[in-house]
């Protein structure tokens, strides 16, 4: 069980990458809909920043399981 994890972290750093550039894609085509809704353009960019953090912390907490690992055999 131990040994998958690391790579649980790996598939939802991926994961939360993808959804990060997917809110982008979202923003750019909200603010070109709604430019005067300034409410919604900061809830897409505190998502987007939510999944860019969430992302770095599951690729570093893979690389610190991953290292772990090495280090056991």
């Amino acid at each position: 069980m131990k040994q998958d994890k690391p790579k649980r972290s790996l598939t939802l750093a991926v994961a939360a990458a993808i959804a990060c550039v997917l809110q982008i894609i979202a923003l750019t085509r909200y603010v070109r809909r709604l430019p005067d809704d300034w409410v919604g353009i900061v809830l897409y960019v505190v998502t987007t920043v939510a999944f860019a953090l969430a992302a770095f912390g599951f690729f570093f907490q893979w690389k610190k399981g991953k290292s772990r690992g090495a280090q056991r055999q």
